[in-house]
């Protein structure tokens, strides 16, 4: 008797066959940029520039936030000099950088340039690219690259953390990003990119560490929400290694110190408080913000789930979405004209900027709500 020939096609094959080529794809990635995230993070490598901001004067002068250069000890051990030169928007300067032992550039000793110097830069009102290179024996140039940022005296500033505040979570937001997973607030780019529109800079400020200035950068860049992406602005991170950063935030959880000194740092390049509002996860983003002088009723904090509140008040509970609705509340347009060729500059005419209260944040909040209840 012949055996019963089984017709059915067989599938058992093909799904084991998918779901391997499948993992073998993420598999590969997670490796692939695993491997970029410890050439970032690797100390022997640690290469990285935090952005800088000038801030003209009423005079006319020029004044700067440090310029934290690092190159790794790998790209410098055999360096033919300790010289470090210096590109603007592409052409070469006259000002170069001097290494230190621990690959660190300085200005003769400084970190800092003088107000003839950076007019020597010739830089343009907002973002300037910045290249930093050293030339070493057997590796040729080993680059890095900042941002400049041209700022002007009584421009307003809004301060946005990172970890946790654009992105959901403190430390998926770190490595989700290398396996292709978006893992930004919702509504965060939309919000912030009105906020900008109606005049303010805004100042992205993290705790994590020098060499992971590129990587941070790029995944700012990357996140795009309703079709559009964050509004561009200085980062600011901690010049420290990668495991001073670690220790402080994680281990002693006091990266508040940090924050604290970057930004009365860039306070004092302005002649009066510049920081209009800010955004944060935690209470030590919180304390920062205080101490730097912005107003409890402009200090926001949001959670993993979403949910925004205003530190000066209990009950009002929002989101990044419905803060879009009252953008031009809570940050009122700054109207700007371009003056006679006298300043060559930007002068702002600025509407009278109010602290709202507890009360008027809750009466927003229900405004809120009533409208999105007639429009369902």
């Amino acid at each position: 008797q012949n055996p019963t020939i089984n017709t059915k096609p067989r599938h058992f094959h093909i799904l084991p066959f998918f779901l391997v080529t499948k993992m073998n794809y993420y598999v590969g990635k997670v490796i692939k940029n695993f491997k970029e995230f410890y050439n970032d993070i690797n100390t022997a490598t640690l290469t990285g520039a935090i952005d800088v901001v000038v801030v003209r004067q009423k005079d006319d002068s020029l004044l700067c936030s440090p310029f934290h250069v690092r190159f790794g000890k790998l790209g410098v051990l055999r360096a033919r000099e300790k010289v470090v030169d210096i590109e603007i928007n592409g052409e070469p300067i006259d000002i170069h950088m001097e290494l230190g032992e621990n690959g660190e550039g300085l200005f003769v000793d400084y970190l800092r340039l003088n107000s003839e110097q950076l007019a020597s830069l010739n830089l343009k009102p907002g973002p300037n690219e910045a290249i930093f290179s050293v030339t070493t024996a057997y590796q040729g140039t080993t680059r890095c690259m900042c941002i400049i940022y041209l700022w002007q005296y009584d421009d307003k500033i809004v301060v946005s953390d990172i970890d946790g505040t654009i992105t959901k979570s403190d430390v998926l937001g770190q490595l989700l990003p290398y396996v292709g997973k978006d893992w930004a607030q919702s509504g965060v780019a939309p919000l912030f990119t009105k906020i900008f529109a109606n005049g303010y800079k805004f100042l992205y400020l993290s705790a994590r560490a020098i060499g992971q200035s590129k990587l941070t950068r790029d995944y700012l860049k990357s996140v795009k929400q309703d079709k559009v992406c964050l509004p561009d602005g200085p980062l600011l991170l901690s010049p420290t290694s990668l495991i001073s950063a670690f220790h402080r935030e994680v281990i002693e959880k006091k990266p508040e110190v940090f924050k604290i000194e970057c930004l009365e740092d860039i306070k004092k390049l302005f002649p009066s408080n510049p920081f209009f509002a800010g955004f944060g996860n935690k209470i030590n983003d919180v304390c920062a913000y205080q101490t730097v002088g912005i107003p409890r009723t402009r200090i926001f904090t949001i959670n993993h789930d979403g949910i925004l509140r205003v530190e000066l008040s209990n009950t009002y509970k929002s989101s990044y979405t419905n803060l879009s609705d009252v953008v031009d509340q809570m940050f009122p347009p700054i109207r700007t004209r371009t003056t006679s060729n006298e300043y060559s500059q930007f002068i702002y005419w600025r509407e009278p900027i109010h602290d709202l209260s507890p009360d008027d944040l809750s009466l927003l909040n229900t405004k809120q709500n009533v409208t999105k209840a007639k429009t369902k």
